[in-house]
């Protein structure tokens, strides 16, 4: 902890980058006609998106070795949500870890070289934990004029009573199976009640946070020191959590418990005024059945009152089919069901930017709200038939059911350097955002990479 601490306060300096990435990162210096040809291509083409790489450090967790004698060399991995405050320090933006290290069953094999009847009971459907110890945090970290970046404030999430948080699945709903999980000898994990995993992060003008998270899927007011001060969940819900450490608040409709397992809240953000919370699903729901789920498009966006938590508003956005996503047809065969939405931020009232990924491309697109149609609340009942999720083109239009207009800003197919697998974006300026990946702690070798992004026009206004 002390090594890793040490880290976190170091200022990084930029690595030395191929030729193209050095000019980019260098063009404040650069003459302004030599810019201008950097920033517009010499064929003609309308000028493109410059990316510029920022180090930030990859804490390491130590190394886990399984009982076969495989070595995981784990490190931090605080892209799954980033936010810049407007009224914040200059420079300063936040992070937010998810669950911590976890493996799938199915891929104990590949990683591990240990077969699922071994590591996880022979449930194929649970996850490994290798460090079930692992608390979700926060991250604020300082940037530098020198494409450098320095982590400033830790903030591990804690209980009322001032206990850690874990990453460990909440107990079965209504006799629902509650996912599995494993240490690294083959043996089950608990389930916690006060468990979350995190996806999403705001902070408020008064210091304190608001997180989305997947396991409800729920929302949770979080004071300015990380402790949970009252999370907001399906009614359904809410009986599994009674011995959760902090305030359950069943203000949320049953119908979102219909996510599939790991694709609950994925974005949220926060109306200019800080009344509002906008809330969205990583997918769409499992509506009528899991055939629906891997085909659908639709998928829901909330608006949330902060306050009291009423819902008061609910709109329809269609993901894009995954044909779009381009980098992604690399030999291996997608589904629709790859389409996921990783982020939302507000940048007006009632205007979001929604980002769309696989893996390798990520599309990055605005909507709003305004004067857009209303999901009428009959589609909130389980029962509904025909679902909202199994409805399209004209089915949709003959129920006055638009989806919402997209406008697209960004397309990591035609701008070299993003990385992959983008989960945090923090927009800073009408033509400027941040790009975080989700390194996943390490557990296939990658690294946490931040990049910023120079749009050639003003569009996220």
């Amino acid at each position: 902890m002390q090594r890793a601490q040490a880290l976190s306060a170091m200022r990084l300096k930029l690595r030395p980058a191929p030729l193209v990435l050095a000019l980019i990162a260098l063009l404040p210096a650069l003459p302004q006609a030599l810019r201008a040809q950097v920033e517009k291509p010499s064929d003609g083409t309308a000028p493109r998106a410059i990316v510029t790489p920022i180090q930030i450090a990859n804490l390491p967790l130590g190394v886990v070795t399984f009982p076969n004698g495989k070595a995981m060399n784990l490190v931090v991995s605080m892209g799954s949500a980033a936010f810049r405050q407007p009224g914040d320090v200059a420079g300063r933006l936040w992070f937010l870890t998810d669950r911590g290290p976890n493996i799938a069953c199915t891929e104990s094999k590949r990683l591990l070289n240990i077969d699922p009847e071994q590591s996880c009971a022979g449930d194929r459907n649970g996850r490994i934990y290798p460090l079930p110890g692992f608390v979700p945090s926060i991250y604020g970290v300082d940037l530098g004029a020198d494409s450098s970046s320095r982590i400033s404030i830790y903030l591990p999430l804690k209980t009322k009573s001032g206990k850690p948080i874990s990453g460990r699945p909440n107990p079965p709903v209504n006799g629902e199976r509650s996912e599995a999980t494993f240490s690294i000898d083959g043996k089950p994990l608990p389930p916690d009640p006060s468990g979350i995993d995190p996806e999403a992060i705001i902070r408020l003008s008064d210091g304190t946070f608001w997180i989305a998270e997947e396991f409800g899927p729920s929302l949770l007011e979080v004071a300015a020191d990380g402790t949970i001060l009252r999370r907001l969940v399906p009614s359904n819900v809410a009986p599994a959590l009674k011995d959760a450490d902090y305030e359950i608040v069943p203000a949320l409709p049953p119908i979102l418990r219909q996510r599939m397992t790991g694709r609950g809240f994925e974005g949220l953000a926060v109306s200019p005024d800080q009344k509002h919370l906008y809330a969205m699903m990583q997918s769409p729901l499992v509506l009528p059945d899991a055939e629906a789920f891997r085909r659908s498009r639709n998928v829901r966006i909330w608006k949330i009152e902060r306050e009291s938590g009423e819902i008061v508003g609910q709109f329809l956005y269609q993901l894009d089919p995954v044909t779009a996503f381009r980098g992604d047809h690399d030999g291996r065969e997608r589904a629709q069901q790859d389409v996921q939405i990783s982020e939302i931020v507000a940048i007006g009232e009632d205007k979001l930017l929604v980002v769309e990924r696989v893996d390798r491309t990520t599309r990055f697109f605005t909507v709003s709200i305004n004067g857009g149609v209303r999901i009428p609340v009959e589609f909130n009942q389980i029962e509904a038939n025909p679902a909202l999720e199994i409805l399209d083109g004209d089915s949709l239009a003959l129920r006055g059911l638009l989806p919402l207009e997209k406008v697209l800003v960004l397309d990591s197919d035609t701008v070299p350097g993003l990385p992959s697998r983008i989960e945090g974006v923090a927009v800073t300026a009408p033509d400027e955002l941040y790009l975080i990946s989700d390194s996943d702690f390490g557990i296939d070798g990658a690294r946490t990479q931040l990049v910023r992004v120079t749009l050639p026009v003003p569009s996220l206004k």
